[in-house]
Protein backbone atom coordinates (compact mmCIF):
# COMPACT_ATOMS: atom_id res chain seq x y z
CA UNK A 1 0.00 0.00 0.00
CA UNK A 2 1.11 3.71 -0.59
CA UNK A 3 1.13 5.97 1.90
CA UNK A 4 -1.50 8.81 1.24
CA UNK A 5 0.35 11.97 0.36
CA UNK A 6 -1.50 15.17 2.10
CA UNK A 7 0.98 18.17 0.38
CA UNK A 8 0.74 16.27 -2.57
CA UNK A 9 -2.91 15.48 -3.34
CA UNK A 10 -4.61 17.93 -1.30
CA UNK A 11 -8.70 17.86 -0.37
CA UNK A 12 -11.01 20.02 -2.59
CA UNK A 13 -11.22 22.60 0.36
CA UNK A 14 -7.52 23.00 0.07
CA UNK A 15 -7.61 23.21 -2.86
CA UNK A 16 -9.89 25.88 -3.92
CA UNK A 17 -8.93 27.90 -0.77
CA UNK A 18 -5.46 27.96 -2.73
CA UNK A 19 -6.72 28.75 -6.14
CA UNK A 20 -8.64 31.66 -4.27
CA UNK A 21 -5.46 32.73 -2.29
CA UNK A 22 -3.83 32.71 -5.55
CA UNK A 23 -6.07 34.93 -7.74
CA UNK A 24 -6.23 37.40 -5.20
CA UNK A 25 -3.19 39.56 -6.94
CA UNK A 26 -4.36 39.11 -10.16
CA UNK A 27 -8.50 40.23 -9.32
CA UNK A 28 -6.61 43.31 -7.49
CA UNK A 29 -4.34 44.41 -10.68
CA UNK A 30 -7.33 44.20 -12.97
CA UNK A 31 -9.77 46.08 -10.58
CA UNK A 32 -6.77 48.90 -9.86
CA UNK A 33 -6.32 49.07 -13.84
CA UNK A 34 -9.65 49.39 -14.07
CA UNK A 35 -9.99 52.45 -11.56
CA UNK A 36 -7.14 54.07 -12.87
CA UNK A 37 -7.78 54.02 -16.65
CA UNK A 38 -11.94 54.98 -16.65
CA UNK A 39 -11.22 58.18 -13.65
CA UNK A 40 -8.08 59.12 -16.08
CA UNK A 41 -9.80 58.82 -19.93
CA UNK A 42 -6.01 58.15 -21.03
CA UNK A 43 -6.34 57.06 -24.60
CA UNK A 44 -3.01 55.10 -24.02
CA UNK A 45 -4.68 52.99 -21.62
CA UNK A 46 -8.19 51.85 -22.41
CA UNK A 47 -11.03 50.37 -20.46
CA UNK A 48 -11.25 46.93 -19.80
CA UNK A 49 -14.72 47.11 -21.33
CA UNK A 50 -13.22 49.12 -24.57
CA UNK A 51 -10.79 45.82 -24.73
CA UNK A 52 -12.78 43.14 -24.48
CA UNK A 53 -15.02 44.69 -27.18
CA UNK A 54 -11.97 45.06 -29.60
CA UNK A 55 -10.89 41.61 -28.78
CA UNK A 56 -14.14 40.04 -30.11
CA UNK A 57 -14.31 42.27 -33.23
CA UNK A 58 -10.33 41.63 -33.64
CA UNK A 59 -9.75 38.29 -32.65
CA UNK A 60 -13.44 36.11 -33.06
CA UNK A 61 -15.18 35.06 -36.56
CA UNK A 62 -13.66 36.45 -39.59
CA UNK A 63 -10.21 37.73 -37.20
CA UNK A 64 -9.47 34.40 -35.81
CA UNK A 65 -9.37 32.53 -39.32
CA UNK A 66 -7.26 35.85 -41.09
CA UNK A 67 -4.79 36.23 -38.24
CA UNK A 68 -4.98 33.78 -35.45
CA UNK A 69 -5.28 29.92 -37.08
CA UNK A 70 -2.11 31.35 -39.48
CA UNK A 71 -0.21 31.79 -36.15
CA UNK A 72 -1.18 28.91 -34.36
CA UNK A 73 -0.48 26.86 -37.34
CA UNK A 74 2.95 28.46 -37.83
CA UNK A 75 3.71 28.03 -34.02
CA UNK A 76 2.85 24.21 -34.44
CA UNK A 77 4.85 23.30 -37.46
CA UNK A 78 7.80 25.50 -36.15
CA UNK A 79 7.43 24.06 -32.55
CA UNK A 80 7.28 20.45 -33.43
CA UNK A 81 9.38 20.40 -36.00
CA UNK A 82 11.89 21.57 -33.97
CA UNK A 83 11.39 19.46 -30.99
CA UNK A 84 11.81 16.06 -33.52
CA UNK A 85 14.53 17.23 -35.05
CA UNK A 86 16.18 18.25 -31.55
CA UNK A 87 15.75 14.77 -30.17
CA UNK A 88 16.66 12.68 -32.66
CA UNK A 89 19.57 14.98 -32.88
CA UNK A 90 20.13 14.82 -29.36
CA UNK A 91 20.42 11.13 -29.09
CA UNK A 92 22.56 11.26 -31.95
CA UNK A 93 25.18 13.15 -30.47
CA UNK A 94 24.78 11.44 -27.13
CA UNK A 95 25.26 8.38 -28.59
CA UNK A 96 28.27 9.76 -30.81
CA UNK A 97 31.44 11.02 -28.97
CA UNK A 98 32.93 12.51 -31.64
CA UNK A 99 30.16 13.69 -33.07
CA UNK A 100 29.39 15.27 -29.49
CA UNK A 101 33.17 16.99 -29.27
CA UNK A 102 33.02 18.32 -32.62
CA UNK A 103 29.98 20.18 -32.35
CA UNK A 104 30.07 21.56 -28.80
CA UNK A 105 31.82 24.76 -29.83
CA UNK A 106 29.69 25.36 -32.79
CA UNK A 107 26.33 24.68 -30.83
CA UNK A 108 27.43 26.59 -27.21
CA UNK A 109 27.98 29.56 -29.68
CA UNK A 110 24.67 28.96 -31.32
CA UNK A 111 23.31 29.27 -27.37
CA UNK A 112 24.53 32.35 -26.42
CA UNK A 113 22.57 34.10 -29.92
CA UNK A 114 19.09 35.20 -29.31
CA UNK A 115 17.10 33.73 -32.37
CA UNK A 116 15.69 37.52 -32.03
CA UNK A 117 18.64 38.90 -33.00
CA UNK A 118 19.16 36.41 -36.08
CA UNK A 119 15.70 37.61 -37.69
CA UNK A 120 17.70 39.63 -40.65
CA UNK A 121 19.84 36.74 -41.69
CA UNK A 122 16.84 34.42 -41.62
CA UNK A 123 15.06 37.07 -43.78
CA UNK A 124 17.95 37.15 -46.39
CA UNK A 125 17.66 33.26 -46.74
CA UNK A 126 14.14 32.11 -46.46
CA UNK A 127 12.74 35.65 -47.32
CA UNK A 128 9.09 37.24 -46.73
CA UNK A 129 6.56 34.45 -46.25
CA UNK A 130 5.30 31.61 -43.84
CA UNK A 131 8.56 30.06 -44.54
CA UNK A 132 10.11 32.88 -42.50
CA UNK A 133 8.24 32.31 -39.30
CA UNK A 134 8.43 28.50 -39.44
CA UNK A 135 12.08 28.35 -39.88
CA UNK A 136 12.85 31.06 -36.69
CA UNK A 137 10.75 28.62 -34.52
CA UNK A 138 12.50 25.36 -35.59
CA UNK A 139 15.68 27.09 -34.84
CA UNK A 140 15.04 29.02 -31.09
CA UNK A 141 13.37 25.58 -30.95
CA UNK A 142 15.90 23.14 -32.23
CA UNK A 143 19.47 23.86 -30.22
CA UNK A 144 17.85 24.35 -26.32
CA UNK A 145 16.25 20.92 -26.98
CA UNK A 146 19.35 19.34 -28.56
CA UNK A 147 21.77 19.82 -25.62
CA UNK A 148 19.07 18.92 -23.49
CA UNK A 149 18.34 15.23 -25.12
CA UNK A 150 22.07 15.14 -25.40
CA UNK A 151 23.35 15.38 -22.12
CA UNK A 152 20.13 12.94 -20.82
CA UNK A 153 21.55 10.37 -23.05
CA UNK A 154 25.11 10.74 -21.91
CA UNK A 155 23.74 10.60 -18.29
CA UNK A 156 21.65 7.49 -19.54
CA UNK A 157 23.03 4.59 -16.93
CA UNK A 158 25.64 1.83 -18.51
CA UNK A 159 23.61 -0.81 -16.89
CA UNK A 160 20.53 -0.37 -18.98
CA UNK A 161 23.00 -0.21 -21.73
CA UNK A 162 24.86 -3.46 -20.78
CA UNK A 163 21.21 -5.05 -20.45
CA UNK A 164 20.59 -3.69 -24.06
CA UNK A 165 23.92 -5.19 -25.81
CA UNK A 166 23.24 -8.70 -23.47
CA UNK A 167 19.76 -9.00 -25.23
CA UNK A 168 20.99 -7.82 -28.45
CA UNK A 169 18.47 -4.89 -28.32
CA UNK A 170 19.88 -2.51 -31.20
CA UNK A 171 18.36 -0.31 -33.91
CA UNK A 172 14.67 1.20 -33.55
CA UNK A 173 14.26 -1.12 -30.98
CA UNK A 174 16.54 0.25 -28.32
CA UNK A 175 15.93 4.19 -29.83
CA UNK A 176 11.99 3.52 -28.97
CA UNK A 177 11.91 0.85 -26.01
CA UNK A 178 15.25 2.38 -24.11
CA UNK A 179 16.91 5.29 -25.21
CA UNK A 180 13.64 7.68 -25.80
CA UNK A 181 11.69 6.80 -22.83
CA UNK A 182 15.29 7.54 -20.45
CA UNK A 183 14.99 10.95 -21.59
CA UNK A 184 11.14 12.40 -21.49
CA UNK A 185 11.40 14.01 -18.26
CA UNK A 186 14.95 16.20 -20.23
CA UNK A 187 13.08 16.66 -23.43
CA UNK A 188 9.77 17.74 -21.40
CA UNK A 189 11.60 20.00 -19.43
CA UNK A 190 13.37 21.74 -22.96
CA UNK A 191 9.88 21.48 -24.70
CA UNK A 192 8.50 23.65 -21.65
CA UNK A 193 10.87 26.13 -21.92
CA UNK A 194 10.80 26.21 -25.51
CA UNK A 195 7.09 26.40 -25.87
CA UNK A 196 6.99 30.22 -24.56
CA UNK A 197 10.20 31.45 -26.56
CA UNK A 198 8.20 29.82 -29.97
CA UNK A 199 5.19 32.29 -28.97
CA UNK A 200 7.61 34.94 -28.52
CA UNK A 201 9.98 34.42 -31.71
CA UNK A 202 6.01 33.67 -33.90
CA UNK A 203 5.15 37.17 -32.71
CA UNK A 204 7.72 39.24 -33.66
CA UNK A 205 8.97 37.18 -36.68
CA UNK A 206 5.27 38.36 -37.71
CA UNK A 207 5.76 41.69 -36.98
CA UNK A 208 8.92 41.99 -39.52
CA UNK A 209 8.22 39.56 -42.55
CA UNK A 210 4.16 39.00 -42.49
CA UNK A 211 1.08 40.86 -43.88
CA UNK A 212 -1.30 38.80 -41.10
CA UNK A 213 -1.30 36.99 -38.03
CA UNK A 214 -1.33 37.91 -34.52
CA UNK A 215 1.94 40.39 -34.81
CA UNK A 216 1.17 42.02 -37.89
CA UNK A 217 -1.95 42.80 -36.60
CA UNK A 218 -0.64 44.37 -32.95
CA UNK A 219 1.92 45.91 -34.97
CA UNK A 220 -0.44 47.77 -37.32
CA UNK A 221 -3.04 48.40 -34.67
CA UNK A 222 0.11 50.55 -32.69
CA UNK A 223 0.89 52.17 -36.13
CA UNK A 224 -2.48 53.30 -36.68
CA UNK A 225 -2.89 54.63 -33.04
CA UNK A 226 -6.24 52.06 -32.15
CA UNK A 227 -4.67 51.45 -28.72
CA UNK A 228 -8.10 49.25 -27.74
CA UNK A 229 -6.99 46.71 -30.76
CA UNK A 230 -3.59 46.76 -29.69
CA UNK A 231 -4.03 46.09 -26.22
CA UNK A 232 -6.49 43.49 -27.25
CA UNK A 233 -3.73 41.95 -29.01
CA UNK A 234 -2.04 41.43 -25.94
CA UNK A 235 -5.00 39.67 -23.71
CA UNK A 236 -5.30 37.33 -27.13
CA UNK A 237 -1.64 36.51 -26.12
CA UNK A 238 -2.08 36.08 -22.73
CA UNK A 239 -5.21 33.74 -23.12
CA UNK A 240 -3.13 31.82 -25.82
CA UNK A 241 -0.13 31.80 -23.19
CA UNK A 242 -2.27 30.14 -20.61
CA UNK A 243 -4.22 27.90 -22.79
CA UNK A 244 -0.82 26.32 -24.38
CA UNK A 245 0.66 25.94 -20.57
CA UNK A 246 -2.34 24.29 -19.24
CA UNK A 247 -2.50 21.96 -22.48
CA UNK A 248 0.86 21.19 -22.23
CA UNK A 249 0.39 19.93 -18.39
CA UNK A 250 -2.23 18.43 -19.01
CA UNK A 251 0.04 16.30 -22.19
CA UNK A 252 3.29 16.27 -19.59
CA UNK A 253 0.93 14.09 -16.74
CA UNK A 254 -0.21 11.92 -19.34
CA UNK A 255 2.68 10.92 -21.09
CA UNK A 256 4.63 10.42 -17.88
CA UNK A 257 2.27 8.34 -16.28
CA UNK A 258 2.46 6.61 -19.32
CA UNK A 259 5.80 5.95 -19.81
CA UNK A 260 6.29 5.13 -15.36
CA UNK A 261 7.93 8.23 -14.82
CA UNK A 262 7.40 9.76 -11.87
CA UNK A 263 4.87 13.36 -12.06
CA UNK A 264 6.63 16.43 -10.87
CA UNK A 265 4.29 17.68 -7.53
CA UNK A 266 4.01 21.11 -7.43
CA UNK A 267 4.69 22.32 -3.86
CA UNK A 268 4.03 25.49 -2.04
CA UNK A 269 7.48 27.63 -1.27
CA UNK A 270 7.56 28.35 2.21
Amino acid sequence: MHRLDLENSPSIPARSVRILWASVLPVTLVLAYQWWSSSNQDPFFPTIPVMFDEFTQAWIGEGFTQNVLPSLTNLALGYLSGLILGVLGGIALGRIRFLRRASEPVVGFILTIPAIALLPLFLIFLGIGQQLQIGIIVFSVFFIVLVMTTYAVVGIESVLLDVCNIYRIHGLTRLTRVLFPAVIPQVLSAARITLSISVLVMVVSEMIGASNGIGATILLAQQSFDYGQMWAGMLLLAVLGISLNLLFTIGERTLLISTGHEVPSRKRIS
